[in-house]
């Protein structure tokens, strides 16, 4: 009879402390918030990320260019901080119209340590 009681309660603190566990680390990653979007000439493919938790939270543009021949290309912004909702930039064409070469699509990579 104790022992079944010993076990109900080992069982009972251990769902208690895996919540606990599981309760602090949900906020840190739900904190951060992006977007993207691409410039109005269609040349520019922007990343913007907010929230973040700790001071080494990063983020980057990730834009896929595509020319008129179908031939895509991959270019990355520069990792910038995510606490102080800063943008990232990949520029495909600063003239998409002359070159044919434009942004297909743009998503954003996140680095939390």
């Amino acid at each position: 009879m104790k022992l079944k009681k010993l076990a109900a309660a080992s069982v009972g603190a251990g769902i208690v402390l895996a919540g606990t566990v599981v309760g602090v680390a949900t906020p840190a990653m739900a904190a951060t918030n992006c977007s993207t979007w691409i410039s109005s000439n269609q040349g520019t493919g922007y990343a913007k990320c907010t929230g973040g938790v700790t001071r080494f939270d990063t983020h980057r543009v990730k834009v896929v260019c595509i020319d008129s021949r179908g031939t895509k290309a991959t270019r990355y912004g520069a990792w910038v901080d995510t606490r102080k909702g800063e943008t990232s930039k990949a520029v495909c064409s600063t003239d998409p119209g002359n070159t044919g070469v434009a942004v297909y699509r743009v998503s954003v990579e996140t680095d939390t340590p």
